[in-house]
Parts: C-alpha cells; structure tokens; sequence
C-alpha cells in the first residue's frame, strides 16, 4: 500500500484530488441523471393524465350505459394507427365501449375492479408486438338522465420509446460535459497545485544554493506560511557560522597562546647542560608544536559544515605557485597552473588552499623541476578532480596510503614533522572526497584529489 501512494506532496495532492473526481463526478452524474428521469416521468403522467381529461370532456352518454365519443379526435396521433399514443373507454363489465383508431388491434386489459373512482391509475404495459407503452386509467360514475349510474374507465397509453430516446440523449450529453468537465477541473487543480506549491519548491532551490554557496540566507518574501520557516532557518544559518567563527577564533587564541610559552621553552634549551635532558624536552617541545598545528588544522575545516562557498580553483592555486616560486627560487621550478577558470569547488577557501599548499609544498620537495596543476573529468556534474604532478623519484606503492598517517615520513634528511598530508587526508575526508597516488605514463608522481565542485559552463566573472 506504501508503494501506491506518492511521496511527494504534488503526487499526493494530485492522488487526492483524483480521488475525489471519480468519486464526486460519477455520483452527481448518477443524481442528475434519476433526477432528469423522474422529472420526464412525470410530465409524461401529467401529459397522460391531461388526456384522460380531454376525452372525458368529448364523452356524452346518449343512452343509459352507451356513452359517445367522435371516431376523429383533435390529437391526430389518436387518429393514425400504431401512432404510439392510444386510448379506450370500458364500462363496469370490461365491455369495449369506444377505441381510438390508432388502438385498433390493441389489447389495452388495465382493468381492475378495485380500482377507486376519480383516482388516477398509473402503470407499464408491454403490448403483444413487445412495445413498452405508459398507461393511465380512471374509473368514473357516470350518473344517467333517469338517475341511473354506470361505471366508465378512461384509458390512455403512450410509447416510451421517445422517452427512453430522450434520456438517452440526456446521459450521452451528461457523460460528455461531465468528462469534459473532469478534464478541465485536473487541468486547473494540476495549475493551482503547481502555483501553490511554487514556494516551497523555490525554498528548496534557495537552501540548495545556500549549500553551493550561491547565496548567504534565504529570501523573506514567501507567503505568510512559510514566512516563519524562512525565518527560522536563516536565524540557524547565521547562528551556525558565528558561531564557527567564535570557534575558530577561540582555537586561534588558544594557538597563539600555547605559542609564547613553548617559544619559551624552546629558547630555554640553551640552558640545560645535560645533552640526555635537553634531547628530550626539545623532542616533546616540537611534539607539542606539531599537536597544537595538527589539532588547529582539523578543528578549523568547514568540510563537515552543510553551507559550503563557490570557490574559484585556479584562482587559489595560482595563489599557492606565486608563493612557493619565491620559497623555492633556488630550485628553478618551472610551475605550471592549468586548471580550468571554470572550475568551481564548493567549500571553504582556507581548506582548499591547506589541501593544495601541502601538496604543491611537498611537490616543491620532492621534485626536480616541475609543479603541475591541472584538472580533470570524472564522470560526475557534482564532483571535480585536481591532480599535482611533479617529476620526482617516484613513492613506492607499498609506502603511498602509508605518508597519509600522522607523523609518517619518507625522506627524514628534508625538514617537517609528517603531519601535512595527515591533515590533507583528514580535510578531504571531512568533504567525502577521496585522495590517491600514482605514476603516470612520463614516470612523474601524480596524486588526484577528488571533491565536491562543479565545471561551469561559462567562467565566472
């Protein structure tokens, strides 16, 4: 039964509505429809009963128990035979007193004793030739010139077939403007439904945006419904970010505050006579430095935070090579930027330039003479791959996952604690990107780091 019913609110609205047309429409078609029959019926009845009264109006008993009428009627329908409309009149003993033409030949046996005088009888008959006809009958007591009274039943009957044409006509048109109104009435609730709905699906594209980091908050002019909810939710996202910030800028504090007193004991060193004691606390004052930058470094990633900010790539990266040619001036490294202008990372900057600065810093290392950045395809409109290629010895396969853990490193005659790549790793993990080494075709190191960004189709401005 779940799988029957849609889960978006436009499906079930729709479903609803549906619903109620096929079961609204059909039952006041079938209303309509009895109400127009038993409304034909009637006026049948009284066109029947409008009759009987224009022949007894004609009747005249000329004798006692012999009554009268013309062989011609004014109805010429009486006049023709098997015209559909018939009429007879029979005394207290069923005795045929007078028949219409058209009647001849028709068996019109409607009487009953029992019948009340004066009281309108009315009944379906279906003749010999298996014609459906309408009959109404009255007895009345006709009172004679010597004060004698007889008994007379005035019979008129009339075919059905035009009735029954004329409700049939009356469905088929019915069915047609019903149909035609059921089409009509899911066209506009599929509009209204639409127009109503508008807002939230323009809420949703708005949070997504938000997300992409398009935009900052959420518009404000939504109808009064949702009004609240906008508001709400931008309260949230400003509460969230200053709230980050407060965090990152109380763990900066912290940082800045670990740094004078270990500053301290790093210049104490010089004063500790023992070689044993000093090898040990310089051991544990430079542990602490790399635990404090460690801890610093993961704690201010956004990639674990829902907003994220449309950053330009090339523009970081170009950043990072303009700042590492004037580190490693005397290598002569030729960098070389070829990252699309296109391509966006959704993200905070400060990760990017962290993930891209250690590994263009160890690329600079590690190389001879060449830094590369460039992108690639990966097959996906929400992800994009940035690879640092430099033409250095090569890391073993059995050592690449191995230089992801803190404190690993390779070459202990370069300086560095080991912790750089540590904190890439964790910062592409925070945004469910994946990172992975290998060695291209010219033997040159090639690391790819895949992450959540698209490749617009126009460059932004």
């Amino acid at each position: 039964m779940a799988k029957l019913i849609p889960s978006s609110l436009t499906g079930r609205l729709l479903l609803v509505s549906m619903v109620v047309l096929l079961l609204f429409l059909p039952l006041a078609g079938i209303v309509l429809e009895q109400a127009y029959s038993n409304s034909l019926d009637r006026r049948l009845q009284e066109q029947l009963k409008v009759q009987v009264y224009g022949l007894m109006g004609l009747a005249d008993e000329i004798e006692p128990g012999e009554l009268w009428l013309p062989e011609s009627l004014p109805d010429e329908r009486f006049n023709q035979l098997a015209s559909g409309r018939y009429a007879k009149v029979i005394n207290a003993d069923g005795k045929l007193m007078w028949q219409s033409q058209s009647s001849l030949n028709l068996a019109l046996n409607t009487v009953n004793k029992s019948d009340v005088p004066g009281q309108f009888i009315y009944q379906r008959l279906v003749t010999d030739e298996s014609q459906t006809l309408e009959a109404s009958r009255v007895s009345v007591i006709w009172e004679s010139t010597n004060n004698v009274e007889h008994l007379y039943t005035f019979i008129v009957a009339e075919s059905i077939e035009p009735l029954l044409a004329e409700k049939r006509a009356f469905r088929d048109t019915l069915l047609f403007w019903l149909g035609g109104l059921a089409i009509f009435l899911l066209i506009v609730d599929v509009f209204a439904l639409f127009w109503a709905l508008k807002p939230l699906k323009r809420l949703a594209e708005e949070i997504r945006q938000i997300e992409q980091g398009d935009i900052q908050t959420l518009q404000t002019e939504y109808p009064t419904e949702l009004n609240k909810v906008a508001h709400n939710l931008n309260t949230l996202i400003i509460h969230s970010e200053q709230q980050r910030s407060r965090y990152r800028n109380t763990l900066q504090d912290l940082a800045h505050s670990l740094k004078t007193p270990l500053s301290v004991l790093q210049a104490g060193l010089s004063k500790i006579d023992k070689p044993d004691a000093k090898e040990m606390v310089s051991t544990q004052v430079s542990r602490m430095n790399d635990l404090v930058r460690y801890q610093l470094q993961r704690a201010v990633s956004a990639g674990n935070s829902p907003i994220k900010h449309r950053v330009n790539v090339s523009d970081c990266v170009d950043k990072i090579l303009a700042a590492l040619g004037k580190v490693y001036h005397d290598k002569n490294i030729q960098f070389s930027n070829k990252i699309s202008k296109s391509c966006i990372f959704y993200g905070d900057e400060n990760d990017l330039l962290e993930i891209f600065g250690n590994l263009c810093d160890n690329a600079c290392k590690y190389g001879q003479s060449l830094v590369m950045v460039a992108d690639e395809a990966t097959g996906s409109s929400n992800t994009i791959c940035i690879k640092v290629v430099d033409d250095g010895m090569g890391i073993p396969e059995k050592q690449q996952q191995l230089i992801f853990e803190r404190g690993q490193r390779l070459d202990e005659n370069n300086e560095g604690q080991g912790i750089g790549l540590s904190v890439v790793n964790d910062i592409v993990s925070s945004y469910r990107g994946h990172i992975d080494i290998a060695i291209n075709e010219l033997k040159q190191n090639t690391i790819r780091v895949v992450l959540p960004g698209a490749v617009s189709a126009e460059p932004p401005l």
